[in-house]
């Protein structure tokens, strides 16, 4: 078969480049697909954290973990609804990439280790930088390497022949290859992607909006593309849900701010506050309606709100503004919060349960009194009393999108399946695209990343070498 290159990659996001970088390492000419003006994709929209047990910067802080504790934890963790293979890639691998990254110029500091899910080994590998610092380090990598890219090239889809997956079709052209790549990312800024294969966030109507909203192009073509060569789509309604206030604007806030009481609809308080956002969405969506409020009074929002540094605790330098005190008295301006003079006129106005809601102040305020939290343990220094009116409430819904986790199936050589488990052959899939990847429950800030990283190198490798043959 006469080909343009022998790997072609549809997308430039970190796995894409990722894979490229290992295929042309390999020995394979390589062409980058990518439909954005720019490489990046998602990864430059991240927070910059990396998820791995084992690594060296877990050495050097004398920090005791391994693979095999990882993958415990994660297992666990999604009950075992998640494909074990394509988790010990992700744990096996995990310190290998931190080291390829630094190899690059990431920079993780020891001491910003930290748990960055409900784990209690600090695996989360915060990068110094700020957000998009390791999506930088491998676009600089990428770009040291001088492989072919077209940007602003949209694919529109594969082409198959006796059964194999021989190239793409994009701007009216045929590239053909031995192999194809694609790392296209989520579909997180697709509505009618979200009520096929999200329904559950699709719920939140116009709320919903990806985390990744200004990378235009994640669209789930990838998704799309592998379901028309009959590739088995995995992971249906899952993915990573985000807690917001609604305020106005595409803002990501995953932290919520401690000082806060929540409560469902029944008027109870249903977790700790300050749980990691790894967890805190699914909570919420599993409250009646899918919603919650967040309820303080006016001494709590004059003191508390100042303080937004529990919002940023991946030295990412995306502190989130929508709960600061100046935010939330415009929001009241605008009739934006709900706002009483007494907890059971807030009650009604949530239409919330006021005998219940009524108890559970008084309960934690008298906790607050006690120095306790006997319902969630929240820590002492992180709660306030609700007493002084006004009271004020803002409604949360987990209804922005922090990653997306349906689509083709893979094999642990990152070869797409079909739906009798058969490898479509000639094709690969990593990154945010790949199905199932995260499972019910995500592990961890920075799991993404070492999906799009691992995945993404293994991809561009088994690719070189099915190409080659």
């Amino acid at each position: 078969m006469e080909r343009d290159f022998d790997v072609i990659v549809v997308g430039g996001g970190g796995a894409g480049l990722c894979a490229a970088i290992e295929a042309q390492g390999a020995g394979a000419s390589v062409m980058v697909l990518e439909a954005d003006k720019h490489v990046g994709g998602a990864t430059l929209q991240s927070g910059g954290v990396f998820y791995a047990a084992g690594t060296s910067v877990q050495k050097a802080r004398g920090i005791q973990d391994t693979a095999d504790a990882m993958y415990e934890y994660v297992m666990n963790l999604n009950q075992w609804e998640f494909s074990p293979a394509i988790l010990r890639l992700l744990c096996d691998h995990g310190p290998e990439a931190i080291d390829w990254l630094i190899g690059h110029g990431a920079e993780f500091p020891p001491e910003w280790l930290m748990c960055s899910g409900v784990d209690s080994v600090p695996r989360g590998h915060p990068s110094r930088g700020g957000a998009g610092s390791v999506g930088e380090t491998i676009v600089r990598a990428f770009e040291a390497r001088g492989i072919e890219t077209a940007v602003a090239t949209r694919v529109e889809s594969l082409i198959v022949e006796d059964g194999r997956v021989v190239g793409v079709r994009a701007a009216g052209a045929e590239l053909r290859a031995g192999a194809v790549v694609v790392t296209t990312g989520g579909f997180g800024n697709s509505r009618e992607m979200l009520e096929r294969y999200w329904p559950s966030m699709a719920y939140h109507g116009d709320r919903v909006y990806a985390v990744h909203w200004h990378a235009p192009f994640i669209l789930g073509d990838g998704l799309r593309m592998g379901e028309e060569v009959g590739a088995n789509i995995v992971g249906f309604d899952t993915g990573l849900p985000l807690p917001a206030s609604g305020a106005a604007g595409r803002v990501v806030e995953p932290f919520l701010p401690p000082w806060i009481v929540l409560v469902n609809r029944e008027g109870r308080r249903f977790m700790d506050e300050t749980v990691t956002y790894s967890v805190s969405g699914y909570i919420i969506n599993s409250q009646t309606d899918r919603r919650a409020f967040a309820i303080f009074d006016e001494p709590t929002l004059a003191t508390a709100s100042v303080d937004t540094a529990y919002s940023d605790p991946y030295h990412s330098e995306l502190a989130a503004t929508t709960w600061d005190h100046q935010t939330i008295r415009n929001r009241i301006e605008k009739g934006e919060v709900f706002v009483a003079d007494s907890i059971d006129a807030l009650a009604r106005k949530l239409g919330v349960d006021p005998i219940s809601l009524g108890v559970t102040v008084e309960n934690y305020n008298a906790d607050c009194d006690r120095g306790i939290d006997g319902e969630f343990l929240k820590q002492a220094e992180r709660r306030f009393a609700v007493r002084k009116a006004p009271f004020y409430a803002i409604e949360v819904r987990a209804s922005v999108i922090g990653w997306t986790s349906c689509g083709p199936e893979i094999d642990s050589q990152c070869r797409v399946l079909d739906k009798h488990q058969r490898r479509i052959p000639g094709l690969f899939a990593a990154g945010e695209v790949v199905g199932a990847v995260q499972g019910k429950r995500y592990a961890g800030g920075g799991l993404s990343i070492a999906n799009a990283v691992i995945l993404g190198r293994l991809a561009g490798q088994n690719a070189a070498r099915a190409a080659a043959q």
